[in-house]
């Protein structure tokens, strides 16, 4: 009897190590991974539990501030940090998944000064590196981006969640973030999206799926197989 109660709390042990295969950290950063009524959503978090469920495994995932769940996911054997563009900055940091979806990023000012930026793309983005502040995320891609792209004006913002809030308030000029993160926070603060103006374009932003480099190769094909599954259905 004792000899079958054993290898039944062995079998659970196992069983519940299989279904908890990896560790995921994630931001709450809206719409692409957010909290909302207690619950994960978002476009990333549905590409993510697509995967999950085609490779038959229940990842744990936590909602922590980026820098944290960036150092968590890079040290961590079998680890992974969701969404997150791969940079040249992080190439060598993680083994890679993805692309998982695209988003488009631009540099957004409130509409009254929008006739400050003018000329082709180039001309503008000359503007915006002569304004006195430009928010972006800390520690995030659009930082890396825009110093590449030798902006110095560059202001971190800790809570991306407040970064509309603050540009109406003109704790900046500019804003680096996407049209769909305008959207999305100006519906949820009941701000007529009409306030805000695209005013340069930066780029087309791919976002991944990133394990930690302790992470087995076996782990990280077998999460490549399964996107590559799911997007062949797609076509």
């Amino acid at each position: 009897m004792l000899k079958k109660l054993f290898f039944c709390i062995f079998f659970f042990h196992l069983s519940n190590v299989n279904a908890w295969a990896v560790e995921l950290y994630t931001e709450d950063f809206p719409p692409y991974n957010y909290m909302e009524n207690g619950e994960l959503k978002g476009i990333g978090f549905d590409v993510i539990e697509q995967l999950s469920q085609k490779i038959g495994e229940k990842p744990s995932i936590k909602v922590l501030p980026w820098s944290r769940a960036y150092k968590y996911a890079k040290e961590i054997p079998g680890a992974a940090i969701f969404s997150i563009v791969r940079t040249s900055g992080r190439e060598k940091s993680f083994h890679w998944v993805g692309p998982l979806f695209s988003v488009r990023v631009s540099l957004f000012a409130l509409a009254g000064k929008r006739d400050l930026y003018r000329g082709n793309n180039a001309e503008r983005l000359d503007i915006a590196r002569k304004v006195a502040g430009i928010g972006v995320q800390q520690d995030g891609a659009g930082e890396e981006f825009l110093k590449n792209l030798k902006f110095q004006n560059l202001d971190a913002i800790t809570n991306v969640k407040q970064s509309l809030y603050l540009l109406l308030k003109d704790r900046y000029d500019l804003l680096e973030t996407s049209e769909e993160f305008i959207s999305y926070a100006a519906e949820k603060e009941g701000i007529l999206v009409d306030k805000f103006s695209r005013v340069a374009f930066i780029g087309n932003y791919d976002m991944y799926l990133a394990f930690s480099k302790k992470t087995s190769q076996e782990t990280i094909q077998k999460w490549q197989n399964a996107l590559e599954q799911i997007q062949q259905t797609r076509r």
